[in-house]
This record gives C-alpha cells, structure tokens and sequence, in this order.
C-alpha cells in the first residue's frame, strides 16, 4: 500500500497538517524539534495505534488537546484506494477502515505495513529477546495469515497456566493447559522457523552490501532443542511453580545474530549495528514484496546519524531499490543526495508546520 493523503491533527507540535506524498520518496527535512519525527510517528500510529517513540499516549497527543487523530488514503499494487483513520485518546481508541469502525489493530496493520530505521534502531540488538522476537514476528505476520490467531491463542493460554501456576493449583490443573499450550507453540515456532529459513539469504545480501561482512542468524526456540516442549514442561514443573511463571516456550525464543561466532552488539561499533538492522529492516520489506507483491512504507529518522558519506550514499541507494514508499527526515534536504531521477518531494517543518517545497 502506498499513502496518497495525509491528515493528521494534534500529535504533539504537529496541529493540523495535510500533505500528499510522493509515491517513491519524501524527504522531510528542519531543525532539530520542528515536528520531524512526530510525522513519521503519525504515520507510524496510522498502521499500529501506537508510537515508536514512547508508550505513553498522553506525550504523543497535543498538549490541552483531547485526542490525536490521522487519517490517510491509500493506494494497493492493483489499484484498490482504501482510506483509514485513527483517534486516539487517554483511555480510547477508534479505528476506521473504509468508513466502518474496526475493533482490531491488525488490520490497519496489514493494509499497511510500516517499518522504522531511527537512531534508537540499534535497540533491537542491544536489548532484550523481546525486541528481537517482535522483528520476527512483525514479518511472520505480513505472509502468514494464520500466525496471529496462533500467537493470540498461545499467549491466552499461557496467562491461564502462569495463573494456575501462581495459585499453587496442584499438578493436574496446571497439566490441562499444557495440551493447548504444545499445540499453540508447535504452529509459532513452525511459522517463525520457515519465515527465517526465507528471509536469512535476503538479509545476508544486504549485509554483504552495507557492511561487506559475513554474520549468522540462529533462532532459539525457547527451550533446550534436545527436549521436547511437553517434556521441558514436565521437567520445569516445580520450578515453575515455585516462581509463579512459564519459563519455557516461544515467549522465551531468542534470535541470535552473531559475527566470527560472538553476539554482535558485543563487537560492532554503533554505526555498524545500525547498518546491520538497516540490512534487517530491507530483507524484510524485500521479502514482503516478494511473497505478497506488497509494499512497505519504510520510515528513515536522521539518516545521517553515526554514518558516514559513502555508507549513507550506499544505503540511499538500497533503500530506494526496495521500492518502498520512503519517508526520510534530515536537518538538511541536500545531506541526503537523492538521485534526480528518483521521482520525490520535499517537505519543511518549522515549528509543526510543513509545507512542501517546490522544486
């Protein structure tokens, strides 16, 4: 999908704004604290109601306001325009497809894939599994449909067995949730597992572009691959109890991406690992396309950052190959060298408003 229009109204500095995009690329440049990255976290809230910059709606809604509200109209590979909305308030969301209310979050996200690369990109390999397990999933999400109905009924059954767990509900009651549990996880780590095996010779390409290295990706299921899942369950069982949790499963699994066999985040330079998650992000967006015939919108903030000149030319160049809808924010429009014969437009921010500039 790629946005045609685009309305947004009291997220943070920005009031009221109307822009229509270029279907290639958009560059959205200012000074530092002109609104920049607040249109790219609209954009952003637009395809998963929430910010990529904190989890606190109240800082993304404008101050004294009573909600934030974006809408956008969208155009798929075939055609097909859609428009969509959402309003957000302290304590309600609305969601708005085509003129109906939609009670799910997903499907503003599959109509509307979006991926981030900002400077706090290279978070996915320094922090927790979580982060690494959301990437996954992320992409498991946009070319299996049955993924989220698993994921959904996983997590539902491992919050009733941690309850029963709490509770000291005695051996059989926490047994009846393990069939479902077994089930459940089997269909996760079987989609997670296949999309990897898809999506790794992307990525090494990309790797080999940007950084002209060679890394491994492994991804740990959640539990000591010479056991079974029922049989870790077996085995954890007292331990389990004793801490009140589920220490085994897909919501334990860990990807792992490792250079001459040790952690990454451990050997490359900061600039390094941005490039690496750049490689992580367009093996994605590639996949994507190449599975679904689906097109990303991929949001660059500070592009610049910790890179220098030749990785920035490098990474402009594959980023417009992906042939993804780009929206890429600098200080300055001229830092970013976009070919001419990409077609773009530029946009200024100043003090939250935007305006395009004709070039």
């Amino acid at each position: 999908m790629l946005l045609t229009l685009l309305d947004v109204h009291q997220v943070r500095n920005l009031q009221k704004i109307r822009l229509e995009p270029s279907p290639r690329c958009n560059i959205v440049y200012g000074a530092n604290a002109s609104g920049k990255t607040s249109l790219l976290e609209a954009i952003y809230l637009l395809s998963v109601a929430r910010s990529f910059r904190t989890p606190h709606i109240r800082n993304v809604i404008s101050h004294e306001q009573p909600h934030l509200q974006v809408f956008a109209k969208i155009l798929s590979v075939e055609g097909q325009s859609h428009s969509i909305g959402l309003q957000r308030s302290l304590n309600k969301t609305r969601i708005r497809i085509d003129g109906e209310d939609i009670n799910q979050v997903a499907a503003l996200s599959t109509l509307l894939p979006v991926q981030v690369i900002n400077p706090d990109v290279h978070k996915i390999l320094e922090q927790g599994p979580k982060y690494r397990r959301q990437f996954i999933d992320w992409g498991v999400f946009h070319v299996e449909h049955q993924f989220l109905i698993a994921w959904k009924t996983y997590y539902r059954v491992l919050k009733q067995r941690n309850a029963a767990l709490r509770q000291k509900s005695g051996t059989e009651a926490i047994k009846l949730w393990d069939t479902q549990l077994i089930q459940q996880a089997r269909e996760i780590t079987l989609f997670r597992e296949t999309y990897l095996q898809q999506l790794i010779p992307v990525f090494n390409q990309y790797v080999q572009k940007l950084l002209q290295l060679e890394v491994e990706m492994h991804y740990q299921r959640g539990w000591n691959a010479d056991f079974t899942l029922t049989e870790t369950l077996d085995k954890n069982l007292e331990k389990d109890t004793y801490r009140g949790f589920t220490s085994a499963g897909p919501h334990r699994a860990e990807l792992e991406i490792l250079y001459q066999g040790k952690p990454v985040q451990t050997v490359f330079s900061r600039g390094q690992q941005k490039l690496l998650v750049c490689a992580m992000r367009l093996a994605q967006i590639t996949h994507l396309k190449n599975q679904n015939q689906q097109q990303s919108v991929l949001l660059v903030d500070d592009l610049a950052a910790e890179l220098d000149i030749q990785h920035r030319r490098n990474l402009v160049e594959l980023l417009i190959d992906t042939r993804a809808q780009l929206f890429i924010t600098a200080t300055e429009a001229e830092a970013l060298d976009i070919p001419a014969e990409i077609e773009q437009k530029m946009f200024h921010v100043e003090h939250g408003e935007v305006k395009e500039v004709v070039q």
